[in-house]
């Protein structure tokens, strides 16, 4: 595959006279405004641009035309990461993120068409976690078992501008637009009413980000390509394959030798080497456990599954949207906690899709997905308990939550609309119905409280103790309200 980091011998001209289309600006502005997201400095929010757009972006275009647009400093914001510490965002103003959608917007599929690689998934269209787990997938599959987990440190803040600026002149020739992109890395931000200044990074919130920081680590990408070097990048998260200790060693003294000339540094503590004969590792939120053996077979088998912070999260988000402070009808209730559910579930299912597209590319699968469906009936567990005590507006408790599991149990929920993850994590591969889901429930029900029963009277004890019978008929009484 020819190289794509090298310069063009016909650069990208008239980039600029495109944005200064009012078209182009209006599919601008309609981009940014389905992205959502918080204003900028000036105090400008999406909905008050939206009341008199058309106008502001005649504005707008005009000063663009006479050259006399300037960029605002960006609203820093801190956002926390699952780590614990914090991630600083940059927010541009309203007006700055559509310009830079409207830059985007032109050169966007020339880097797509001309200059990056295909084993780089994060913020591009078309890619992302699904063709990243199959490029994965596909090298362990292979024998590229030897693995080098990356991580560089404090990427996006570290960017340096000129080396940046020398990577992009390779591909535009547009100064004009070129003069636009440094005044965005040099805009600065503030916090707290204080300007501060940036010698390097792009601003993680700004339109513009993604691109420039993929172009930057393209250099990587491509040098990794001329060694015949096997990789998966997302973003500034990466992993090297190689089949032995020697492959992988010849890999590292590359990636480090790009990196230092890059001015980025590598984290020590988030970057090993993975033999993943033996070794596991996590990555994009999922955990790879290393190959094995079945036992009444021999046959070899690893598994990927979801990270176990990801049930922490899903719990968290849940949580969030089912405060029992709120007296919402249960539609209400649905509308928030179904697009949590059916998010994360189709996070999950990005495996099964990436192991179904490369067998449609002739590639046997040896990984097991399935794995987690007690974690999956928990979750739905979780949820119901959370919406039984939230749908009790008076005086709500866990108590009394407990007790409506009479009337509000699994099929009641099922019937009304709540998506079960279980169900639907399983029914997107095998077609089930709810209605399957049901009976399985029902049926996993019978089960457990006949074992309850018999366990009782193994130990000389009743089940249908003084006790339990008084709660029963508590919850009776309770659930006909």
């Amino acid at each position: 595959m020819k190289a794509k980091n090298v310069e063009r011998k016909f650069k990208w001209h008239s980039i600029y006279g495109q944005i200064l289309q009012e078209k182009h600006l209006k599919e601008a502005w309609q981009k940014v405004k389905s992205n959502k997201g918080a204003g900028g400095i000036d105090g400008e929010t999406l909905e008050s641009f939206d009341k008199d757009s058309t106008k502001k972006l005649t504005k707008l275009l005009e000063r663009l035309k006479a050259k006399e647009y300037k960029p605002s400093p960006v609203r820093r914001q801190y956002i926390p990461k699952k780590n614990g510490k914090v991630r600083p965002l940059g927010i541009p103003t309203i007006e700055d993120r559509i310009v830079q959608q409207a830059v985007v917007n032109v050169i966007q599929p020339k880097f797509e068409e001309e200059v990056f690689h295909k084993w780089s998934c994060g913020y591009r269209p078309g890619r992302g976690i699904q063709r990243a787990l199959q490029i994965i997938l596909w090298h362990i599959e292979t024998g590229y078992n030897y693995i080098y987990d990356c991580d560089i440190k404090g990427f996006f803040d570290n960017i340096p501008h000129k080396k940046l600026m020398r990577i992009l002149n390779k591909y535009i020739a547009d100064g004009t637009v070129l003069d636009i992109i440094w005044k965005w890395l040099k805009a600065g931000y503030m916090e707290e009413g204080k300007f501060h200044d940036v010698t390097s990074g792009t601003p993680q919130g700004g339109v513009i980000s993604p691109i420039l920081a993929n172009t930057y680590l393209n250099e990587l990408d491509w040098t990794l390509e001329e060694h015949g070097i096997r990789f998966v990048r997302y973003a500034d998260d990466f992993l090297v394959f190689a089949r032995d200790k020697k492959g992988i060693k010849k890999a590292i003294k590359i990636v480090k030798e790009v990196l230092d000339k890059l001015g980025l540094e590598i984290s020590s503590e988030k970057t090993k080497v993975v033999n993943f004969n033996e070794d596991d590792f996590d990555f994009l939120g999922y955990t790879f456990e290393h190959w094995r053996k079945r036992k009444k077979d021999g046959k070899p088998y690893f598994i990927v599954k979801p990270k176990e912070s990801t049930w922490k999260d899903f719990r968290q988000k849940i949580k969030a949207k089912t405060r029992k402070t709120l007296t919402l009808n249960i539609k209400a209730w649905l509308k928030r906690v179904n697009p949590v559910i059916r998010g994360k579930v189709n996070y999950f299912l990005n495996l099964y899709k990436a192991i179904n597209m490369n067998k449609s590319y002739g590639q046997e699968s040896h990984c097991y997905i399935n794995t987690f469906s007690n974690k999956l009936l928990a979750i739905d567990g979780y949820i119901r308990r959370r919406l039984r005590v939230a749908m009790i507006h008076n005086h709500p408790s866990q108590r009394k939550g407990w007790a409506m599991s009479t009337k509000w149990n699994n099929e009641y929920f099922a019937k009304v609309g709540l998506i079960p993850a279980f169900w639907q994590y399983y029914s997107y591969q095998f077609g089930y119905t709810i209605e399957d889901y049901i009976e399985y429930i029902k049926e996993k029900y019978r089960k457990k409280h006949k074992r309850k029963v018999q366990k009782a009277k193994e130990r000389g004890q009743n089940y249908y103790n003084p006790e339990r019978v008084r709660k029963m008929k508590y919850a009776q009484r309770l659930s006909t309200y």
